[in-house]
């Protein structure tokens, strides 16, 4: 795993990459640590190296952490960020960052140390993936890549965040691949949208992070709202400081 540190304080940057290394001692995790205190020198990196994992203080001298999230967002969506912040405040903007969690300084190594759990959790997750036939041959995707599902002329159609792999077969056989993830409901007949991709809830569509809206279906509009509801209740409340 790689992770970086970014920081405009030396103390701070001490004190989370020795944490971080007493945490992988504990954990018996391998995790290569950079540590920049300066935003532009880690954006020059990040044209070459790929994060699983970035630290970032919300408060930067040059860029914004919230809008240094975003060009990290952009370019590695898997990519996962937690922010370092003085204040509570800062929790909305987290959230629609989708960041992991924030830690308000001054932290514990016990709050870092719930951070780099609940971390470990989402990268082994990314391990989790479906394998479709696609013409002739199989193909695997990753949970995480998927975006959402839909049925069109007897094909499973499933857009992910690169392509849109189709597989002939029905959509009734398709659904229980996806059952065990609890980031997937249904919106309509035939069609399951990945939860964690949502960016708004219209009257009658959900909006996705590409621009893309998902009609909701009229019969179940109440129970598939209040069903996104409480996954966002519970997104929210996994990531509350206690």
């Amino acid at each position: 795993m790689h992770a970086a540190i970014i920081d405009d304080s030396a103390t701070d940057i001490r004190f989370l990459f020795d944490n971080i290394c007493r945490y992988c001692e504990e954990h018996k995790v391998h995790m290569q640590v950079d540590c920049f205190d300066n935003e532009q020198k880690f954006l020059t990196v990040l044209k070459e190296k790929k994060y699983d994992l970035v630290i970032l203080d919300i408060y930067m001298k040059r860029i914004n952490g919230d809008q240094l999230a975003q060009v990290i967002r952009e370019k590695y969506p898997k990519c996962q960020i937690i922010f370092t912040t003085a204040s509570q405040e800062h929790a909305v903007k987290a959230f629609k960052i989708r960041a992991l969690d924030y830690l308000v300084k001054p932290y514990s190594y016990e709050e870092l140390e719930n951070s780099l759990n609940r971390f470990e959790e989402v990268y082994k997750s990314f391990l989790h993936y479906i394998e479709v036939k696609e013409g002739r041959q199989y193909t695997k995707i990753l949970i995480t890549d998927i975006l959402y599902v839909d049925y069109h002329n007897h094909y499973i159609q499933i857009h992910t965040t690169s392509n849109v792999v189709r597989s002939y077969m029905p959509f009734d056989k398709f659904a229980p691949e996806l059952r065990p993830y609890a980031q997937f409901l249904w919106c309509y007949r035939n069609c399951m949208v990945n939860m964690d991709y949502i960016t708004a809830v219209e009257d009658k569509d959900f909006v996705l992070t590409d621009g893309k809206r998902i009609p909701i279906s009229r019969a179940m509009h109440q129970e598939v709202t209040q069903a996104y509801a409480d996954y966002m209740f519970e997104y929210v409340n996994r990531r509350s400081p206690v």
